[in-house]
């Protein structure tokens, strides 16, 4: 059956001949689409060409020049140039404007980290034990006994200590000041290792390490002494020898220089044949430091220990370094030959320049910090002569009898230069027996939140009190009107467990421990439902005082009504008031804002945030309060 829709073979090609006879130039135009094989079947199929050329139908340059010179397009660009030109100016004035006018960010100070870090110092002897019985150092503590506290120290704000003495000594060293090599760690304390180790964990933590340094004495048994009274070459000139006086100079000393206990300052060498000179006992020889052989010995105790990391150094005996040259000069006025003299102020420069050749980096400056007794502007001359810290001796000793008016003039007689309070130390009876209970947690709020930086004495933070002692194992306490200082150094009590968890229980510790031990401990001050304790009142001070005004403001002391109070405030920062009522009177403190926000109360009595007017702020008798305002 025939499809009459089927095209013949023939009749498809004759329709192609038909096409291709007909084409046109038009049609070969390769800028043109051409249709192929379009028609209906034409081999199915249906294909369009396109010329790779395009065509450009845009004015000529003739109609362009017309348009240009245009009155209306002239017109229009001047203007579109002019607006240009005006916003250009309006948002650059716009910029200077908001430059000149907007409030300026608030000014802060390069700030070092000794002058925001709580320092905290650690007589390690009494710290922690981490020996066993029956093990060498068993009843003393080590470094490893630190190290095991040192996220205790983390807890409670601390991020920076200082060990006393850790020193290779003399046999049966009470403080570890006889030092008989200052490049190895004593074995009672452990080894090097352990050194390091506890230096690489706290630097990990961004902790900071303070070593005491010891220039102006060794002792006795350390080799340089030993070839020093031999007259060994090189070291006959290391200490201070001087020939004696009269008929029998084995029998009559140099002169009548006295020691800071005001003990015979001389002591007779049957084997050199001449008297040497201490500072304090006669096991603790003082060092010639007009020897430049000393001085480069002691230059290197310095750089070995900052090589293995340490922040800084406690310059011990820093005002009895350096002794009149004529030694045949009699004492007048007490220490006028041996305390304060000038040379002692170039020795702090030739070790800050040390110190300053480690700080090579923000953040990695290393420090020297000295105790001071205030002589006139002597702090002012030692912090000018490189000490960073100054510690001030003023709030040392102050009991409840010391008014708002003795506290005011203690804490206004500091001169100028950054200071470090302290409340107590190792030499002196401690804060929580001197200051009674009542107002301890004020006071506490005066040593944290002044301008410098707060040293605290182990123990401090939960008020430890004067131990008792029954047999004296202070060498000081056997001269003649000495006490012993056993009392100031026992161990550091941190559970209600037998022997406060100083040393294990089966372990006899160096000192006994505190009588109050099963309830004045950190333990115990950590408890719930015992209050606001000693411990809560100095974590929450440390916290204040990281504030910017606590940091680096201005401070204002005053009395009103029998309170005591200071105000701290920096610059484009919010104030704060610090006051104690010594007084029963009510405070008022409309000078100084309309309103005060309560952030801190001694008594743990008054809800933190409160907002009071200022004609009333709640402070009871012996209470202590911090308060933020604006102004």
């Amino acid at each position: 059956m025939s499809n009459e829709n089927t095209n013949h073979p023939d009749e498809k090609q004759s329709l192609k001949e038909e096409y291709d006879d007909s084409a046109t130039a038009d049609d070969l135009d390769d800028s043109k689409a051409k249709f192929l094989n379009g028609k209906s079947g034409l081999d199915d199929q249906c294909v369009i060409e396109v010329g790779s050329e395009a065509s450009f139908t845009g004015l000529g340059k003739d109609e362009l020049m017309k348009y240009a010179s245009d009155p209306f397009w002239v017109r229009t660009r001047m203007i579109l140039f002019a607006l240009f030109w005006i916003g250009w100016v309006a948002m650059l004035v716009a910029a200077i404007v908001i430059i000149v006018v907007a409030p300026k960010c608030p000014k802060r100070p390069d700030q070092k980290w000794y002058q925001t870090d709580v320092v905290y110092q650690v007589n390690v002897k009494s710290f922690k034990d981490s020996s066993k019985a029956g093990t060498d150092g068993a009843g003393v503590g080590d470094l490893s006994g630190v190290a095991s506290k040192v996220e205790y120290l983390q807890s409670i704000g601390v991020n920076a200590f200082w060990l006393n003495s850790i020193y290779k000594s003399g046999d049966n060293s009470y403080d570890n000041n006889d030092v008989v090599d200052h490049k190895q760690v004593d074995e009672s304390f452990g080894t090097m290792q352990a050194f390091d180790d506890l230096r690489k964990d706290t630097k990990k933590k961004g902790m900071r390490l303070v070593l005491d340094f010891i220039p102006n004495h060794t002792g006795k048994k350390h080799e340089w002494f030993t070839k020093s009274e031999m007259k060994e070459v090189g070291f006959e000139n290391f200490y201070i020898w001087a020939k004696g006086t009269g008929s029998d100079p084995s029998v009559n000393p140099p002169n009548n220089w006295v020691t800071v206990y005001n003990t015979p300052a001389w002591t007779y060498s049957t084997d050199r044949k001449e008297w040497y000179y201490h500072s304090y006992l006669p096991e603790y020889p003082d060092l010639n430091l007009r020897d430049e052989n000393v001085l480069a010995n002691l230059d290197g105790v310095l750089r070995f220990w900052l090589d293995k990391g340490v922040d800084g150094f406690a310059v011990q005996g820093l005002q009895r370094l350096v002794e009149n040259n004529e030694t045949s000069t009699d004492e007048g006025t007490a220490g006028e030959h041996t305390v304060d003299q000038p040379e002692n102020l170039g020795l702090v420069e030739r070790w800050r320049g040390i110190i300053n050749s480690y700080s090579d980096k923000p953040g990695r400056e290393r420090v020297l910090i000295a105790n001071i007794e205030e002589k006139g502007n002597n702090t002012l001359d030692y912090h000018n002569a490189g000490i960073h810290i100054v510690i001030s001796d003023v709030l040392i000793g102050v009991d409840d009898s010391c008014d708002q008016e003795c506290m005011k003039d203690k804490l206004m007689s500091t001169t100028e230069g950054w200071r470090g309070w302290q409340v107590d130390n190792e030499n002196s009876p401690r804060f929580g027996s001197v200051v009674s209970e009542a107002l301890q947690k004020a006071w506490q709020a005066f040593h944290l939140l002044m301008p410098g930086t707060p040293i605290v004495y182990y123990g401090d933070e939960i008020a430890m009190k004067n131990g008792v002692i029954t047999n004296n194992s202070d060498p000081v306490a056997k001269l003649p009107g000495q006490i012993s200082r056993d009392p100031y150094r026992t161990p550091m009590l941190w559970t209600s467990d037998l022997n406060a968890g100083f040393c294990a229980a089966d372990v006899k510790p160096w000192l006994p421990v505190n009588t109050d031990y099963s309830y004045s401990n950190v333990e115990f001050n950590r408890a719930h439902l015992v209050g606001y304790t000693i411990l809560n009142s100095f974590e929450d001070l440390v916290k204040l005082r990281s504030k910017e005004s606590f940091q680096f403001g201005n401070i204002e002391i005053k009395i009103y009504n029998d309170i005591l109070y200071f105000t701290r405030k920096a610059e484009g920062f919010p104030g704060y008031l610090v006051a104690v009522n010594r007084g029963s009177k009510t405070a008022g403190f409309k000078d100084i804002a309309d309103k005060l926000t309560l952030v801190y109360d001694s008594s743990g009595t008054n809800s933190v945030g409160t907002v009071f007017d200022t004609k009333s702020a709640p402070i009871g008798f012996n209470d202590g309060g911090v308060y933020v305002f604006e102004y």
